[in-house]
C-alpha cells in the first residue's frame, strides 16, 4: 500500500476507490431491476474500497421498483455513482429519480433527464393516461424533492420535472446543480470524480479496476419468461392444447395445456418463489407420469423434465463463478446450490430406476410372444381405428381398436399389426 493511501484512509472524510462494479441500466424500470441491481450493490459491497457505477438508459418505469432502488441507493454502505451514458441516452421519469438518488450523478454529452409526470398504464390496452390528481402529484414530487436534497441537488427541478415535465440536457443539469460532471466515457468520469469533494466526502480512484456485472442465467431466464410475447405465446398455447385435450379425452394432453397456462400467472413472483413453484409443479407432472406407468405418452414427464429444470436455474444462486470468491455469502450459496442438486439428483435416480423397471417387466421377446385371445382393459377411450393403450397381463400394451372401446373396459385381443395390437370391445 502507498504512503498517499494511508493518508487518505486515515483521514475519515475521503473514500478510496479500487474497484468500480458496472451495472447497466438499460430499459424500462421493474421489480425485476431492483432484484438485479440489489444483487449487484451486494456485490459491490462485499469488496473493499468499491463504488457501484449504474450506466443508465431508461424511459423510466414502475414507480414502486424506482423507490426500492432508491431506498438501496440511499442506504449503501459504498459510493453509487449514476452516469446517463452513452451520447443520445436519456435517463426519464423514474429514470431521473434513480440519477438524483446516487451518491455522485453525472451526464455524458448529448443526453437528457426529466419529464417525470406519472402516468397510469391500461394493463388491457396499453393506453397511457397521464395522472393530474393534486394529491398524488404532490406526493411525488415531495419525495423526488427530498431525495434531491438528500443529495445536496437542485430542489426546484425535482419539483418542476414532476408538475411540468421540465427536461435537462447535461450542460443545464451541471449549471443547476443537478449533476456533479459531464464526461464522454466511464475512465473520463473516473478522472474527473479523483480527487472531487461531493457532499463533504473527498473520493480519490487509484488504479481502479473496472468489472462488469452480468446477471446469472436465472435472471436471464426470468427476463424471457417474463416478456408479453412469451406469456402469450405459453397462455394461448396451453388453452389450445387443454381444449384438444377435453374434446378428445386425451387427458395428459389438457394437463399439459393447463400447465403452459400456468406459467404466465406465476410470473408475478420474485425470481426465486417462480423457481420453487416450477420445481414442484415440474416433479409432481414426472411423479404422475411414473405412478400412471407412462400412459400419458410421456408427455407430462417431459413437461415435468422441462419445468425442473426451469426451477433448478431459477433457483440457482446470483452471483457468478468469479464473484463468489469475494462474494460474504459464499458458503451459503453453494450449500444451497449443492443441497438442490443432491435433491434433484436423488429424485432423478428415483424416476430413472421406477422407469427402468417398468421396461424390464415387459416380455422378453414381444414378437414371439404376443397376447393373442387375452383378455384386457382398456387404458383409453379408443375411436374405431384409432391408436391407444390397453392393459394385458400387468403391461401396457399398444393396441389399435377395431370397434370403439370406452376407457376401463374390457377388451380382446384378436390380432397383430406390426407392434400394435389389434383389440374389439368384450360385450
Amino acid at each position: 500500500m502507498t504512503a498517499l493511501t494511508h493518508v487518505l484512509i486515515a483521514n475519515t472524510n475521503t473514500y478510496v476507490i479500487h474497484e468500480v462494479y458496472v451495472f447497466n441500466l438499460n430499459g424500462e424500470i421493474t421489480d425485476l431491476t431492483y432484484d438485479e441491481l440489489q444483487n449487484a450493490l451486494q456485490l459491490a459491497e462485499s469488496t473493499p474500497n468499491s463504488a457501484l457505477l449504474i450506466i443508465l438508459k431508461t424511459p423510466g418505469g414502475e414507480l414502486d421498483a424506482a423507490l426500492n432502488i432508491v431506498s438501496s441507493i440511499e442506504n449503501a454502505k459504498i459510493p453509487v455513482i449514476g452516469f446517463v451514458y452513452p451520447t443520445g441516452s436519456y435517463a426519464w421519469s423514474a429514470g431521473t429519480l434513480v440519477l438524483m438518488s446516487t451518491t455522485i450523478a453525472a451526464m455524458a454529452p448529448g443526453t437528457v433527464i426529466g419529464s417525470c409526470q406519472p402516468v397510469e398504464i391500461n394493463p388491457i390496452t396499453g393506453q397511457e393516461i397521464f395522472i393530474n390528481e393534486s394529491k398524488i402529484l404532490n406526493a411525488i414530487s415531495q419525495y423526488f424533492v427530498e431525495v434531491a436534497e438528500f443529495r445536496g441537488r437542485n430542489a426546484t427541478f425535482a419539483h418542476d420535472c414532476v408538475f411540468y415535465n421540465t427536461n435537462l440536457g447535461p450542460k443545464e443539469a451541471l449549471r443547476y446543480g443537478v449533476i456533479n460532471f459531464i464526461a464522454t466515457d466511464i475512465n473520463s468520469l473516473l478522472n474527473e470524480i479523483n480527487g472531487s469533494a461531493i457532499n463533504g466526502v473527498t473520493y480519490y480512484v487509484i488504479n481502479p479496476t473496472i468489472t462488469y456485472y452480468q446477471p446469472g442465467i436465472g435472471y436471464q431466464v426470468y427476463e424471457v419468461l417474463i416478456n408479453p410475447t412469451i406469456q402469450d405465446l405459453l397462455a394461448g398455447l396451453g388453452l389450445l392444447l387443454a381444449i384438444i385435450g377435453f374434446a378428445i379425452r386425451h387427458y395428459y394432453l389438457a394437463g399439459v395445456g393447463v400447465i403452459l397456462m400456468l406459467i404466465p400467472m406465476l410470473t408475478g413472483l420474485s425470481v426465486n418463489w417462480l423457481g420453487l413453484a416450477l420445481l414442484i409443479i415440474g416433479l409432481a407432472a414426472i411423479a404422475i407420469d411414473v405412478h400412471a406407468g407412462f400412459t400419458t405418452h410421456a408427455s407430462l414427464f417431459i413437461a415435468g423434465i422441462i419445468l425442473t429444470a426451469l426451477g433448478i436455474i431459477l433457483l440457482q444462486p446470483t452471483y457468478t463463478p468469479q464473484s463468489w470468491l469475494i462474494a460474504t455469502n459464499q458458503v451459503e450459496a453453494r450449500i444451497v446450490l449443492y443441497t438442490l442438486v443432491a435433491f434433484v439428483g436423488g429424485f432423478g435416480g428415483f424416476i430413472a430406476a421406477k422407469a427402468i423397471g417398468i421396461i424390464r417387466t415387459k416380455p422378453l421377446s414381444e414378437r414371439l410372444y404376443w397376447p393373442i385371445n387375452d383378455i384386457g382393459v382398456a387404458v383409453d377411450d379408443i375411436s374405431k381405428g384409432d391408436i391407444g393403450y390397453v392393459k394385458v397381463r400387468g403391461e401396457y400394451w399398444r393396441a389399435r381398436a377395431l370397434e370403439s372401446v370406452r376407457r376401463g373396459s374390457k377388451v380382446i385381443i384378436v390380432g397383430v399389426d406390426g407392434d400394435t395390437l389389434l383389440v374389439k370391445p368384450i360385450g
